[in-house]
């Protein structure tokens, strides 16, 4: 799993070092939500939780573009960052 030079972080997340520690260390942080990039999936992006992104099978698979507290406000995430990106 690889994170983002410009990592987008939602209204919720108060402490994003340790939530970023977390994830690259393998621990799953309750109610966490990651906007990813699949390296050759055919979804621009997807939203999935942080436990479903760190199983063996997704570790290597995923860019982290963006961390949200919770489903709602991933999709509100994913919102912003398409519209910063200009990728609609």
């Amino acid at each position: 799993m690889e994170f983002s030079e410009e990592l987008y972080i939602g209204k919720s997340i108060t402490d994003e070092a340790s939530v970023v520690y977390m994830l690259k260390n393998g621990k799953v942080p309750a109610g966490i939500f990651c906007v990813c990039k699949k390296d050759n999936g055919r979804f621009l992006y997807e939203i999935v939780s942080a436990h479903e992104l760190l199983k063996d099978r997704n570790k290597d698979r995923y860019t982290v573009y963006g961390i949200a507290a919770g489903k709602q406000e991933s999709f509100e995430l994913l919102r912003f960052i398409l519209e910063d990106r200009h990728e609609y």
